[in-house]
């Protein structure tokens, strides 16, 4: 079985180049038929299994979702659920409600693909040769890429002035004193990372983590530091100021500046950034109307840039044409996509995946000193 692979580097799979080549780009469409890979014969509602939800689920179920039940009176629902375990127990006892399945993490989606829990992609329906090569598998295909970028109040560091633009900045508190916000876990953080990159390791050496020396370069500012366990959070500590700088989620820091009127500042210099994966389970009890739904996902350009200009989290991850420039201008000083993630660094989820536990408890104990 051909597996998910992480991109790496330049996140070449989003620094995309040429037109839009893409079909059928709008959204609504004329019902399809038989002639346009059987649409006209689905029927009913694809149960789908969301570990995103919120402004997520928001964006998807009026923009994507609904021009695919335009397109074919499919309906599409939404099962909330905080993480993939209720999926694999249902998929492990035969017993799945969903057609499609919003898994967390590439490693997520592995696992499931291992173990037989995942239908193989109708590439006779789906066109995955759409997708930049290295953002699908036989399985899925990667969604809901997220940056975990530089953040700072421009109200402390205006954008015209010195302010904050590398991870060496986030470790510097004479040059930019003040309190960090950091994720107080170890994954989907870019905590021990940052530490790492700070202190010279390159891009391409940077796992597996040397954990000693990430958590000795964070003990330099340790006392400096207000730990956000949430999105939420972590937007919220700006916000009330308890930190000035620190690391969140991009799309997080989108929703503080344009939502909320923050002056949040962003870098992609060295930025994070992980996928998730949707997919449809072995035992889905729509499956056609799953396959096609991901073919009109893939197909409708228009679709995925008003979702984007919304939640910038690109699904896909990486449609072959989609430039930063096609999005809101608001939204895309947070977008991963072209020139922003130029220099951006994959997670490796397969060695999180393998190391998580162990980088979890040494961490929690390392913050608890």
């Amino acid at each position: 079985m051909k597996g998910f692979t992480a991109r790496t580097g330049a996140l070449c799979a989003l620094t995309l180049t040429g037109a839009l080549a893409l079909t059928a780009c709008s959204g609504g469409g004329d019902g399809g038929g038989d002639a346009d890979g059987g649409e006209a014969s689905l029927s009913g509602e694809i149960l789908f299994y969301d570990t995103s939800g919120g402004d997520v689920w928001t964006g998807l179920d009026e923009t994507l979702f609904a021009d695919f039940t335009e397109e074919t009176g499919v309906t599409v629902v939404d099962d909330y659920n905080e993480a993939s375990t209720k999926f694999f127990a249902a998929a492990q006892n035969g017993a799945v409600d969903w057609s499609l399945v919003f898994l967390p993490s590439v490693s997520d989606a592995q696992a499931a693909a291992d173990n037989g829990y995942l239908a193989e992609i109708d590439t006779s329906i789906v066109p995955v040769d759409q997708l930049v090569e290295g953002s699908y598998s036989d399985t899925g295909i990667e969604v809901g890429t997220f940056g975990m970028v530089l953040a700072w109040n421009e109200d402390v560091w205006p954008a015209d002035g010195e302010h904050p633009e590398t991870w060496e900045d986030l470790y510097d508190t004479e040059a930019f004193p003040g309190q960090r916000c950091l994720f107080n876990n170890p994954q989907y953080g870019w905590t021990l990372e940052s530490a790492l990159l700070a202190d010279g390791v390159a891009a391409d050496e940077l796992y597996p983590l040397d954990t000693d020396r990430a958590l000795a370069k964070l003990e330099t500012i340790k006392d400096d530091v207000t730990w956000w366990s949430s999105g939420a959070q972590s937007i919220e500590s700006f916000e009330n100021g308890s930190c000035d700088l620190g690391i969140v989620w991009a799309n997080r820091a989108y929703t503080a500046k344009q939502d909320n009127g923050f002056p949040m500042g962003v870098s992609w210099d060295q930025a994070g950034y992980a996928n998730s994966v949707w997919a449809i389970p072995a035992d889905a009890p729509n499956p056609e109307a799953a396959q096609h739904l991901l073919k009109s996902v893939i197909e409708n350009v228009d679709g995925q840039v008003a979702f984007g200009d919304r939640v910038p989290t690109p699904i896909p991850a990486a449609t072959a044409g989609v430039e930063v420039g096609d999005f809101a201008e608001t939204a895309q000083p947070f977008l991963p996509v072209g020139e922003n993630v130029a220099n951006a660094i994959a997670l490796d989820a397969a060695y999180y995946e393998e190391h998580n536990a162990e980088l979890t408890d040494l961490f929690n104990r390392w913050v608890a000193e």
